[in-house]
């Protein structure tokens, strides 16, 4: 064990081998993703029976595109001079899982309104959820030697991400004018590339020449159709933001204020602002029944 120890020697990583652009795709990435999440969180909200489908809908835009996807992708600019890194699939195709899931947990938690305690157990999922997709990402990469994760970096960054997305959440929940929308946009994507970038920062690489060479796959035969898949699995969420009827909000408070007006109005009679109420407008059976069963007149001669 000594022996091998002394063999090893910390590499430096490069972390913008491919430019600085990497860095752009990935806050663009998050954004698309977040936009068109929240999009179907909003139809959500309003909806009753189709309240699962959408925030399904919501989880895989959010967290398999703008959180999974865009980190993924950003992995991409990694490199160690004059090594060869590759990638264990099978862990990166599982934190896709796990990214997911916990968007979808955190989103069901979270509910329609802000509530402190719903809104603590939606960052506890979040946390979880995305602190088992950033270990499976770090942990699927393989180098000639050994890989190892700085503990308080990686939860620096699960800190990050627990914080950015739950931020994210209470704007969307509290405020619904077109600024709190492109504010949580814009912070979601910040967001992801700090969540990235620390926890990328705790990776240490220490080759070994006497180590097996590393085990798994090149990560641009994985991410690449990865990203081609998930950029076109948008159109499905899309297509249906875009044909869903508009409808009011079925969120129990917009049920509360529909019953309030319709207590407004007097049975029978107008309510306040002159108008009929809903017992006026409706026809009498009996009083219909009754009509119906007088004589017609004798036609005239």
């Amino acid at each position: 064990m000594v022996e091998v120890l002394a063999a090893e020697t910390v590499e430096t990583v490069d972390l913008f081998t491919m430019g600085y652009w990497l860095t752009l795709l990935t806050f663009g990435v998050s954004a698309v993703g977040m936009f068109v999440g929240l999009a179907c969180a909003v139809n959500g909200r309003r909806s009753v029976r189709f309240r699962p489908v959408w925030i399904a809908a919501a989880a895989v835009s959010i967290g398999g595109i703008g959180v999974w996807l865009a980190s993924t992708v950003s992995l991409l600019g990694i490199s160690i001079p004059g090594h060869i890194l590759r990638y264990d699939v099978s862990d990166l195709t599982l934190s896709l899982v796990f990214a997911v899931a916990a968007v979808f947990l955190g989103l069901l938690l979270a509910g329609r309104e802000f509530q402190v305690k719903r809104m603590a157990n939606a960052a506890a999922a979040l946390g979880v959820g995305f602190g088992i997709m950033l270990w499976l990402q770090l942990t699927s990469v393989d180098i000639q030697g050994s890989v190892s994760v700085t503990p308080l970096l990686f939860v620096i960054a699960i800190v990050v991400a627990v914080t950015a997305s739950s931020l994210c959440v209470f704007l969307f929940q509290r405020f619904r004018f077109p600024a709190a929308r492109i504010g949580s946009i814009t912070m979601f994507g910040a967001g992801v590339a700090v969540f990235y970038f620390t926890g990328i920062a705790a990776l240490e690489f220490r080759f070994d020449p006497d180590a097996e060479p590393a085990q798994g796959m090149e990560l641009f035969g994985y991410a690449f159709p990865m990203f081609v898949i998930g950029l076109l699995s948008l159109a499905v969420p899309i297509t249906a933001v875009l044909v869903a009827p508009e409808r009011p909000d079925e969120t129990p408070r917009a049920k509360k204020t529909v019953d309030a007006a319709d207590n407004d109005s007097p049975a029978g009679g107008t309510s306040a602002t002159g108008e009929p109420g809903p017992a006026a407008t409706r026809p009498n059976a009996a009083a219909a029944l009754a009509q119906r069963a007088q004589p017609l007149p004798e036609p005239a001669r």
